[in-house]
């Protein structure tokens, strides 16, 4: 068997698998933000021992595992660059830390690679060789299969759309930078617009709750959430013509009409015509399970 675990902004999942991708177990914990790395190290050794008793029970070794981790990687070292939501992770030997602590292989790429593995293998994306893959969540990343092949770029940062400018002026990023569609889009971006344009603190998910009532406030948040994902979306669609882009994440379960259909409408605005013509744009398959199942297609790789 073989384990994935995906260590995300607020979570950290792992998952039991067969060798054949079968998901058997899985697991969840909240991220300790205050903690920092340490914590966060702590808590991944934590799923994985859980996890190998989980497999011990059923008679069966672990023979890899596989990390997704939501952060810039060093894909051929296994050391984590930095996380943009989380203190500490800074040159962070995840993979030989962990290979010492369990004396198993360990590959560790980032969430999004991860997530793009996980829907092309065993999802949406199964069967098409050319995609774009956006995880909206805490913040938003990217990957891309081009030819049938996972895109990686000369430092494994191929994909990173959630970082691409799309208002010069805009809010502060995590990156540092103003006007990324992370900042602009992500599910925190989205509950933070929100706050500001209705003068009270809401989530998400109040948001598009608020929108389906008809709140007009709300709605129009929305949209402008909405175009400016259209707009970041629109740019990688021309570069990289795609034959369909899927929606991972938290936003990937809001409701269609409010989210998924005007989204499919203003990309077209954003893109080479052509590009758009033959575009699918589709939630993903594994919602929440795309990281833990994205960690496992990279244990079974």
């Amino acid at each position: 068997m073989v384990i994935g675990i995906d260590v995300g902004g607020t979570r950290i999942s792992g998952g039991l698998a067969s060798d054949r991708g079968e998901l058997r177990s899985r697991l969840r914990r909240n991220t300790d933000r205050e903690g920092g790395a340490a914590a966060g190290f702590s808590e991944i050794v934590r799923l994985v021992t859980d996890l190998e008793e989980l497999a011990a029970r059923a008679g069966f070794p672990v023979s890899r595992i596989g990390v997704g981790f939501g952060g810039p990687v060093d894909f051929d070292r296994g050391v984590v660059l930095l996380s943009h939501h989380v203190e500490g992770w800074e040159e962070f030997p995840l993979r030989s830390r962990l290979e010492q602590h369990f004396r198993t292989p360990v590959i560790v790429d980032n969430d999004a690679n991860a997530g793009t593995l996980a829907e092309w293998e065993f999802g949406a994306g199964r069967g098409v060789n050319d995609l774009i893959y956006i995880n909206i969540g805490t913040g938003i990343g990217g990957g891309i299969i081009s030819g049938g092949r996972l895109i990686r770029g000369a430092r494994n940062l191929a994909g990173e759309i959630g970082h691409s400018i799309v208002a010069r002026s805009g809010a502060l990023c995590t990156c540092g930078k103003r006007g990324c569609l992370e900042s602009c889009a992500s599910g925190e971006a989205m509950a933070r617009r929100g706050s500001e344009a209705l003068g009270r603190r809401v989530t998400g998910r109040e948001l598009f709750e608020l929108a389906r009532s008809g709140d007009a406030t709300a709605l129009g948040v929305l949209n402008a959430v909405i175009e400016d994902l259209a707009h970041g979306i629109g740019f990688a669609v021309s570069l990289l013509n795609p034959a369909a882009v899927i929606i991972g994440g938290g936003l990937s379960e809001a409701p269609e009409e409010l989210f998924l259909r005007p989204l499919r409408v203003a990309i077209p605005s954003y893109c080479l015509g052509e590009s758009a013509r033959h575009l699918s744009i589709e939630a993903a398959q594994l919602r929440y399970d795309a990281g833990v199942m994205g960690a496992i297609a990279l244990a079974l790789s």
